[in-house]
């Protein structure tokens, strides 16, 4: 005999959680459908735009004339160097590594591995050291060799140097932006680093193997920020994993930070804004949410810079999942907040592999028997 469950009473009103106001709401403030959202959309996508100058972009290369300029013998990769055209007088270069043996009969996935702010990033990202006796050189390598690691679980990846170090050292020396802004006195540093990104996209989908339909992104520290970047400007890009980008506008106790007038210039334009107390709208948060319903995962240390501005961050994906939520696809969006401070530790690798793994190999599908590679 079944048990009757009686009727119950409806909640107390004393019972409901309270809101819990944030300084991100105006993201879906009279945001209630997929359709406003849309709307809302284009108007966050062209304030994106405009803070990166993208109108001031030239008109990228016909021929990329791409070359191989040295191969490494590496166990259980394949890690070309490369160089191609990136402005009509300026080469980029990149290193490619590639998984052992043929790729399968739909192609390798392939991810855009971006460097943080060490003067060879793009080659730690690969495993390897930098260029012998480099005074700007950092050798560490073990934990941030991760475009290394996704190569040898099966995806094709490109680190693209950014183009203020390494082969493009200016002579004031690592990430001065100087010379860039006197090149291209209207753009910003980010439109540049966004422009470049879509020509290592270029690169890598064009690879022989490679599906050019399941190409994400990732990276770590301004390599985390210029995933976020990427990812909102190139919408090819199907999967990010930004990781440790550091702070936002709003939340930031020195925004000058982001228009400094020395050294690494973000945006410039920005510095008489934030002098006279503004804020700013295209935020980082309508930047995360430019790349909804794409799978976004983002992890970030609490102790890895003001830990009030890494609690909005928080705060900050709360919202963004309203928005995933809205638009029906909340397994397509995560973010892992640990206490390593600004560091890859293992956990946060393994999850960006299976987040990869999920989304570019398996379609989305949940990976109840995936088995982490150590």
């Amino acid at each position: 005999m079944s048990r009757v469950i009686p009727p119950q009473p409806p909640p107390h009103p004393a019972w409901k959680p309270p809101a819990i106001p944030t300084v991100w709401d105006d993201l879906l403030a009279g945001i209630h459908t997929p359709d406003d959202w849309a709307r809302k959309r284009l108007a966050a996508k062209a304030r994106f735009l405009e803070l990166i100058r993208d109108a001031a972009a030239p008109q990228p290369p016909q021929n990329k004339d791409l070359r191989v300029e040295q191969e490494y013998a590496v166990p259980g990769l394949k890690i070309q160097r490369i160089t191609y055209n990136v402005e009509e007088d300026e080469r980029a270069q990149a290193y490619l590594a590639l998984p052992p043996g043929a790729p399968p009969p739909e192609g390798w996935p392939g991810v855009i591995c971006i460097h943080g702010t060490t003067n060879w990033g793009a080659r730690r990202n690969v495993g390897l050291p930098p260029e012998p006796g480099d005074p700007h050189g950092d050798r560490q390598v073990s934990g941030f060799d991760y475009a290394a690691l996704l190569a040898r679980h099966g995806f094709a990846t490109i680190s693209p140097e950014h183009f203020c170090c390494a082969s493009r050292l200016p002579a004031e020396g690592p990430y001065e932006t100087g010379p860039f802004y006197r090149k291209h006195p209207r753009w910003s540093a980010v439109g540049k680093f966004c422009y470049e990104n879509r020509s290592a996209f270029d690169i890598l989908a064009a690879q022989p193997g490679v599906d050019a339909r399941r190409i994400g992104v990732t990276g770590h520290s301004a390599g985390g920020q210029g995933s976020i970047w990427a990812a909102a400007y190139d919408e090819r890009i199907q999967c990010a994993a930004p990781a440790c980008a550091y702070m936002t506008f709003r939340a930031d106790p020195d925004p000058l930070q982001w228009s400094r007038d020395y050294w690494y210039i973000y945006f410039p334009q920005l510095r008489e804004r934030f002098l006279r107390g503004e804020q700013i709208e295209c935020d980082f948060h309508e930047m995360l949410a430019l790349i909804a319903p794409r799978p976004l995962l983002e992890f970030f240390a609490l102790n890895d810079c003001d830990p009030l501005s890494q609690a909005h961050r928080t705060l900050l994906h709360v919202k963004v999942h309203e928005l995933y939520r809205l638009l029906g696809r909340e397994d397509a969006h995560a973010f892992l907040v640990f206490g390593d401070g600004h560091t890859l530790p293992i956990f946060t690798q393994m999850t960006l592999l299976s987040w990869m793994e999920r989304w570019l190999k398996y379609g989305g599908a949940m990976l109840g028997g995936w088995t982490p590679p150590y």
